[in-house]
């Protein structure tokens, strides 16, 4: 990873079915959480319930890349919505196991989980 994608994060989303699909490239940090922040509350805000957010092109992600997901399930629990995280892979999967990440689901029941793809993540939300 060079050092450029450290320091940004594009957010892009798209909707299907009426799911949400979340698309996060560069990196998830200390630097880019602020705007992670506030593009997953225009989501939230924009009434998506069910939203996926694929990580497959994330190269990096801190504790502050992970409060910004742990924020967007508290956001979407406020309103009976679900999260999923998809394609996860290398460092940043391994940074979400190992700080618990798939331990959250006691905490916020099925309303978040760690997926491999899309489509698996697809077919966990309750309809």
């Amino acid at each position: 990873m060079n050092q450029e994608t450290r320091h940004t994060l594009a957010v892009t989303s798209r909707e299907s079915a009426g799911v949400t699909f979340v698309k996060m490239q560069g990196s998830l940090s200390g630097t880019t959480a602020e705007q992670g922040n506030q593009e997953m509350k225009k989501i939230v805000d924009s009434g998506a319930k069910k939203v996926v957010i694929n990580l497959a092109d994330v190269d990096y992600i801190s504790s502050g890349g992970i409060r910004v997901l742990i924020l967007a399930c508290k956001q979407l629990n406020t309103v009976h919505g679900e999260m999923k995280i998809a394609a996860a892979k290398g460092m940043v999967k391994e940074a979400l196991e190992a700080s618990g990440f798939n331990l959250l689901s006691r905490v916020y029941g099925e309303n978040i989980q760690l997926c491999n793809t899309e489509e698996e993540a697809v077919a966990t939300f309750k309809g």
